[in-house]
């Protein structure tokens, strides 16, 4: 199998290759291409005729098309980042804030240290519209805890609805933020793979070529001892010292 020098057409390096539809001359221009199609290709709305093609296409395909596959599945998705910020929503709403622990939520935990401070508390509180917790919620707004040594008296509220606006728009900055950041991760990864794939293709393919030319050049020694018999052959049976039976004369 003849090579041929064609241009990376990522670098525009030259490359010998044996394989028409080999672009690239490296793993690195193999991932730069392959992000390039990705980011082509996700600014391009696929046809219906493209969808179902996606849709029908095995795990074969995509193994020997490695670059020029693109897996749509990793880019943004604003119905799922949505769908996540509602998610977080709820949990913000039934969470108890925690600034040691970086740890955002509606509910805000006070301990104040006599009833008349924690009556005092609540009703400033109160009165700056932070909200007491629903009865149905699991988590009281006022605990009493009492020993012969010492009281510890808990009070839950909830943030004024203003405070938990700001505090989702943080929310959902992170949850995109955090979603960005998984796409990102899971493209990485599937692009090592079809790159480890498309080179595993490329060293079986080597490893082919490599063998049809050994078995070609070994053919060849094979007909140019068979006709160097035969010129040997005809010769002796010329020079009569042997039979054309092939019997010595």
């Amino acid at each position: 199998m003849a090579l041929s020098v064609r241009p990376c057409v990522v670098c525009n390096a030259p490359m010998k290759t044996q394989r028409s539809t080999k672009q690239t001359c490296s793993e690195r221009c193999t991932k730069a291409h392959y992000r390039a199609q990705q980011r082509q290709q996700a600014t391009q709305p696929a046809t219906p005729q493209q969808q179902t093609q996606n849709e029908g296409s095995t795990m074969s395909n995509k193994s020997t098309q490695a670059t020029t596959e693109v897996p749509m599945q990793f880019t943004f998705s604003e119905s799922e980042y949505r769908t996540r910020c509602q998610n977080a929503k709820g949990f913000y709403e039934s969470r108890i804030e925690k600034p040691s622990a970086g740890i955002l939520g509606a509910i805000v935990e006070f301990n104040p240290r006599t009833l008349d401070e924690s009556h005092e508390l609540y009703h400033q509180y109160r009165a700056a519209e932070w909200l007491p917790l629903e009865p149905a919620g699991g988590l009281p707004t006022a605990m009493l805890l009492e020993s012969p040594q010492a009281s510890f008296i808990t009070l839950y509220l909830k943030k004024p609805e203003r405070d938990q606006e700001k505090d989702l728009v943080k929310v959902c900055k992170q949850v995109r933020a955090d979603y960005e950041a998984e796409l990102e991760t899971a493209l990485n990864a599937e692009i090592d793979r079809q790159v480890a794939l498309a080179l595993l293709k490329d060293e079986r393919d080597r490893l082919h070529a490599e063998e049809q030319q050994r078995l070609s050049r070994e053919q060849e020694v094979r007909d140019e001892l068979a006709a160097s018999r035969a010129q040997l052959r005809e010769k002796l049976i010329k020079s009569g010292r042997l039979n054309a039976d092939g019997s010595a004369a």
